[in-house]
């Protein structure tokens, strides 16, 4: 009779053990399911499309600030367009994972002063050939060596 107790005071104290592990476990992965759905909220990746990328360096060289930045912008129908500091341009792009690939570029004319980032931007246009989107920011990239960097806006 004494092991018949023994048993069940046993096989309470394992239950028992159990099931508060199956809560610490259930709270945990809770928490960690929040904490995540909070990380993945404020570093949420903005969309290649639709999205104005401000250039914001170029070869590692911050872009100084102008009143109106240089940006690109890639629509849904494979088409993009920007400003590079002095000229407005345009083209089409084909985007495959991280391959980019700009095509058909065409630009205004303008003369332009000595104090904009267009050449370095054109050089940039004509070197690319993958971006990455991380959080807010566009990196575009040769041959695996970062060449631009873009900060996104939604205006």
């Amino acid at each position: 009779m004494k092991k018949y107790w023994f048993i069940i005071a046993i096989s309470t104290c394992i239950s028992v053990a159990c099931s508060s592990q199956k809560k610490v476990n259930s709270n945990l992965s809770s928490n960690e399911n929040l904490q995540t759905a909070v990380k993945s909220e404020s570093q949420k990746d903005l969309n290649f499309e639709n999205t104005k990328w401000i250039l914001k360096s170029v070869d590692g060289e911050e872009i100084e600030t102008l009143p109106t930045p240089a940006y690109i912008m890639f629509s849904e129908d494979e088409r993009v367009s920007g400003f590079s500091g002095c000229n407005n341009f345009g083209g089409s792009y084909y985007l495959s994972g991280d391959i980019l690939k700009l095509d058909n570029l065409i630009s205004t004319q303008k003369g332009c002063l000595s104090k904009n980032p267009e050449k370095l931007f054109n050089s940039v246009l004509s070197r690319v050939d993958a971006c990455t989107v991380i959080g807010n920011k566009l990196i575009f990239s040769q041959m695996g060596k970062e060449i631009a960097t873009f900060e996104g806006s939604k205006e």
